[in-house]
């Protein structure tokens, strides 16, 4: 049984794509805890909290190297 993952909330720092979208710097994302246990796929929401996109373990952590950063409020 999967364990559940909270959704925490991130800021956009450096402009990039992922899919057929475009997050621009200050805009607000959503993205499903990472699991490095189990490196299943993780879930992005926009700023209204509707579903994007399931993204790999990779490409998380490749965006928090240098395009997004998790923000201070997290709600």
């Amino acid at each position: 049984m999967a364990a559940i993952r909270s959704i925490n909330k991130y800021t956009v720092v450096k402009r990039f794509s992922l899919g057929k979208r475009m997050y621009d710097k200050m805009e607000t994302i959503y993205i499903q805890e990472h699991d490095p246990k189990n490196g299943e796929t993780q879930k992005v929401f926009n700023s209204d909290k509707e579903y994007v996109i399931d993204i790999s373990a990779d490409i998380y952590l490749s965006l928090s190297q240098d395009f997004i950063v998790r923000s201070v409020d997290n709600k």
